[in-house]
């Protein structure tokens, strides 16, 4: 899970024996790329970033009321209509003209339909608009190297997927790379309104926009979101008292 994402969990402890037991994260301490830790990446510190939670299991105190999940019936999950547009967004980093490999800036922007890529700033008039309750395919084209938490603010998506691509820094261009499409992770299924979008993929969703007014999107790691990887979006027409670009 990456920052500001959230998952609806069933734990049944019926059958864990009494005592303490840790929810734990396998990292990383470094920015997350993708990939399985202690092989892509060392797992994270198992006495320090390594502790999520602790749970004690104690004696129940009185009879046990609660649905076993294996009976539970959730709710089927509604098909989003087919999409009116698709927009291709870019996900970028701005290197350091000071420090060797490394970023100053995180960015986001568009890619034309020719895989062109361009940068685009908070202060930037608005390059996305929906129409008020149009479904649309927005694809988040990952020209950096590490992953990132893309957050779209006012409405709730489906993760359709992601594939390879091949980034060309010199042309500034990113373009699919053939046979390598795959489905959602197993836990992406439902409505979600973030997404880890995973560095030289594209990672597509759809979206229902359903009220009218300007907002944003943007990645969920603070240090990003705040040096320039957040864009404002609107729905429908612009409407009185809404923020205008920056001076």
């Amino acid at each position: 899970m990456a920052p500001a994402e959230r998952a609806d969990l069933i734990v049944d402890f019926s059958g864990v024996a009494l005592g303490s037991w840790q929810l734990a994260n396998l990292g990383p301490d470094e920015p997350f790329g993708g990939g399985v830790p202690g092989v892509d990446f060392p797992a994270a510190d198992a006495v320090t970033t390594g502790q999520i939670m602790q749970f004690r299991v104690v004696p129940s105190a009185a009879a046990d009321l609660t649905t076993p999940p294996q009976q539970l019936v959730l709710p089927a999950v509604p098909t989003l209509p087919a999409p009116a547009v698709t927009r291709r967004l870019a996900v970028l980093e701005q290197m350091s003209q000071y420090v060797d490999d490394a970023p100053a800036e995180a960015l986001l922007g568009t890619v034309s339909s020719n895989g062109v890529w361009a940068k685009r700033l908070w202060m930037d008039p608005v390059s996305e608009n929906p129409a008020e309750g149009a479904t649309e395919v927005w694809e988040f084209y990952n020209a950096t190297e590490d992953a990132h938490p893309i957050h779209v603010h006012e409405t709730k998506f489906e993760v359709l997927g992601r594939q390879g691509i091949t980034i060309d820094e010199m042309a500034r261009s990113v373009y699919l790379m053939p046979g390598t499409a795959r489905p959602p992770e197993p836990w992406e299924s439902g409505f979600k309104d973030t997404v880890i979008a995973y560095p030289g993929q594209v990672t597509r969703i759809r979206a229902r926009f359903g009220t009218a007014g300007q907002y944003a999107w943007h990645c969920h790691i603070v240090e990003h979101e705040d040096n320039e990887m957040m864009r404002p979006y609107r729905i429908g027409p612009l409407q009185p008292g809404q923020p205008e670009p920056h001076a």
